[in-house]
């Protein structure tokens, strides 16, 4: 990385020469640059740097041995994607669905700059892989901000991001053209290898019908594509959260990120036993977020299509897997339940 560029950058835009890289946060996956924390005298700082050569990853390989140049066309997309959400959208967002500050944004053919505030300086600095249902059996209401307060706060945040950034029939609806056509790392048109790599099967028979199930909804919106617990940051105290990673934002239904987290934070029996009550905390949000800008009967329409297509977005996503890593651990029995519901008899 330059490290002399991004110093330069950061001293022109807030006029100090008091500028420290304090440490790098993460490797982008294959070599594609960093995220690291700089100092501009107290304040703190995230700085992803990506490196957009060809030519420039050396040794560093896909750790699942996915390389291509139509790959490498996603990533470059996927980072100009994130760029523009920051820029145009971010202003957009509500406190019920917060996400970082974008303080710099630039580039060229090389290479794109991020500078945005630390949330872990903001007191969002609690990370999770995964999320915990309390053995709340003795209590007579069980509720999922009881049993679950990070699940509770992850599926508010995105019931009202979907709710902020719903299309028409809703009230008011922003224009999301500049992002992806459609969310998601993993949907059909962007991984046409995977999908050749996948065994013959039902599963793969169904996926462009599974595919057309979700692009043509009634309801769209913007969705963020990686909803993983891991790319949510939360604070001491509950409900609050913000989220970050929006390389994979486009229109879609929403209903697939929630499937996306739930496959993240939760086992197979923890979704056999629980998932109802998660979705209906989803859908209760939507509908209080969305009041204004839906009647009642396209809130029960839009809760009726994407309960609908809950199961469909299961197997969407298995088909992926089924290409990428068949020998995942998101592989199990609940989500080849929901992938069987999903798929339409012969």
């Amino acid at each position: 990385m330059n490290h002399q560029l991004i110093n330069n950058i950061l001293s022109a835009h807030f006029n100090t020469t008091a500028v420290q890289k304090n440490q790098t946060i993460q490797r982008l996956w294959s070599g594609y640059g960093e995220i690291a924390k700089y100092s501009i005298s107290e304040q703190s700082l995230i700085v992803k740097h990506i490196d957009l050569r060809p030519g420039n990853k050396g040794d560093v390989q896909h750790p699942r041995g996915w390389h291509s140049v139509f790959s490498h066309q996603r990533k470059l997309s996927s980072y100009h994607n994130e760029l523009l959400f920051y820029q145009q959208l971010t202003p957009l967002t509500t406190p019920e669905c917060r996400v970082p500050e974008l303080y710099i944004g630039q580039g060229d053919s090389e290479q794109l700059i991020l500078v945005m505030e630390d949330l872990d300086a903001l007191g969002l600095d609690l990370r999770f892989e995964h999320a915990h249902i309390a053995d709340n059996s003795g209590q007579t209401t069980l509720t999922l901000a009881a049993m679950s307060p990070i699940a509770d706060s992850v599926i508010k945040w995105l019931a009202y991001f979907h709710a902020q950034f719903m299309q028409a029939p809703a009230l008011q609806s922003v224009d999301i053209s500049q992002q992806w056509p459609q969310g998601s790392y993993w949907h059909l048109a962007t991984r046409p290898d995977e999908y050749a790599k996948m065994p013959n099967s039902s599963l793969k028979q169904a996926a462009i019908y599974l595919d057309r199930q979700l692009q043509n909804a009634t309801f769209q919106t913007l969705i963020h594509g990686d909803a993983k617990i891991a790319n949510f940051c939360f604070g001491q105290e509950n409900g609050e959260i913000a989220a970050v990673d929006f390389q994979y934002c486009g229109r879609g239904v929403g209903i697939v990120d929630v499937v996306y987290f739930l496959g993240s934070a939760f086992s197979s029996q923890t979704l056999t036993d629980f998932a109802p009550l998660m979705l209906d905390n989803y859908f209760a949000h939507i509908r209080h977020a969305l009041q204004d800008r839906l009647d009642q009967v396209q809130l029960d329409r839009l809760e009726h299509e994407w309960r609908g297509l809950y199961p469909v977005a299961w197997a969407d996503f298995e088909r992926f897997l089924m290409g990428w890593s068949p020998g995942h651990h998101k592989l199990h029995t609940y989500s080849r339940t929901q992938t069987t519901l999903a798929i339409p008899p012969n």
